[in-house]
């Protein structure tokens, strides 16, 4: 599908850092990282803010090597908002 829409591809560096947006698109989508929880709207939804980062890294000008830092910075605060959720929804139930 990336070769489709690129209408190009080049092995040596074709696919790179895909599985980061997936893993991002997964989390964003209320996918736990310790797994068993998320849907397949979740995902969905998660993969469409994705891509609306990665066209807002592109129209704010940031460079593009600093577009895998804002993706890692998006995936750990995910992490960590689904951490502290986790833990008071514990407490209260």
């Amino acid at each position: 599908l990336i070769a489709l829409y690129t209408n190009a591809i080049q092995p040596a560096s074709h696919g790179q850092f895909y599985e980061l947006y997936a893993i991002a698109a997964a989390v964003l989508g209320g996918c736990s990282l310790r797994g068993g929880e998320g849907t397949v709207i979740g995902v969905i939804l998660g993969a469409t803010l994705i891509q609306i980062l990665w066209n807002a890294v592109t129209l704010l000008g940031i460079e593009s090597y600093l577009e895998y830092a804002v993706i890692g910075g998006v995936i750990l605060i995910s992490a960590i908002a689904d951490e502290v959720l986790r833990t008071r929804f514990r407490r209260v139930g």
